[in-house]
C-alpha cells in the first residue's frame, strides 16, 4: 500500500518510470534520466550551445550541415530524425525576452548532448 503523500509525488514525475513497484518490499525501482530525450516527432523549445550558434566553419556545419548553423541560441525545434546522437531538426529561431517565434528558419543535424531542453511543445 502506497501512502497517499508518496502517490501524489510520485504522480508529479515527469521522467520515471513507475511500473517497478514491488509490494513485497514497499519499494520503487525509478531509473534517473540525466539528459532529456528527444523523440522523432517531437517538438522542443531548446537553447543551443555557444560554440554551435553562428559557427559555419565548424566540423559540425562543413561536415553535417552543408556549412550551415543555426543563428539563434534559442530554437523550436521538431525531430525528424536520429543518427547515433545527432538529430535532425526544423527549426524557428525563439526570442526568449518578447516569449515569441522568429520566422527564420533552419533545417539541420545538431549534437543532442549540446542542446539543453527547456520545454517540450
Amino acid at each position: 500500500m502506497i501512502r497517499p503523500i508518496i502517490q501524489k509525488q510520485l504522480d508529479k514525475v515527469a521522467f520515471a518510470d513507475l511500473s517497478n513497484y514491488n509490494a513485497e518490499t514497499n519499494t520503487f525501482i525509478i531509473p534517473k534520466y540525466s539528459k532529456p530525450l528527444y523523440d522523432v516527432q517531437g517538438c522542443y523549445l531548446v537553447k543551443v550551445a555557444k560554440d554551435i550558434v553562428g559557427n559555419i566553419d565548424s566540423a559540425l556545419a562543413a561536415n553535417w550541415n552543408n556549412s550551415t548553423a543555426p543563428r539563434f541560441e534559442y530554437l523550436k525545434i521538431f525531430v525528424t530524425k536520429k543518427m547515433g546522437g545527432m538529430i535532425y531538426v526544423n527549426s524557428f529561431g525563439y526570442d526568449m525576452d518578447k516569449k515569441q517565434d522568429l520566422m527564420i528558419a533552419w533545417n539541420g543535424w545538431l549534437p543532442a548532448n549540446d542542446l539543453t531542453q527547456i520545454e517540450i511543445l
